[in-house]
């Protein structure tokens, strides 16, 4: 039983969110976001219905941790999963990332069925969390 059905991918590369999307979209309607601003936009009119938030972080304007830092102050990180996808595989990366107690960091170039079983299972351990009021 999914309650919540959309999954936000935000990539300022177009490429990324279409290859991203395309893994989701039989399953959960994607909505794309090209920046921060944008996807802090969508966040804003829809959180509740959001299931996973696939965030690149390096992007102009505002990265990706401007948007966990916006997650952070407005308290969408308990009940919102994040999954970082990104090019950048150093170690200050991700223990910056898992601060914010990120779901999970994956590291691009993905195999698709590996990153879907992944997100998937995040989504579900998710739903299962707030469905019997349980911490992780």
């Amino acid at each position: 039983m999914k309650t919540k059905n959309k999954v936000l991918v935000v990539d300022d590369k177009g490429i990324n969110r279409y290859m991203l999307g395309n893994i989701f979209r039989e399953d959960y309607e994607v909505v794309e976001a090209s920046g921060g601003q944008m996807a802090i936009d969508v966040m804003e009119a829809d959180a509740g219905n959001l299931a996973v938030v696939l965030l690149d972080i390096i992007m102009p304007v505002m990265s990706g941790f401007g948007v966990l830092e916006y997650m952070k102050k407005k308290g969408l990180l308990d009940r919102l999963p994040v999954v970082i996808v990104t090019d950048d595989d150093s170690e200050e990366t991700s223990d910056r990332a898992f601060e914010y107690k990120v779901a999970d960091i994956v590291i691009k170039p993905f195999e698709p069925k590996i990153i879907r079983r992944r997100v998937q299972n995040i989504i579900e351990l998710y739903t299962y969390r707030e469905k019997f009021g349980m911490e992780l």
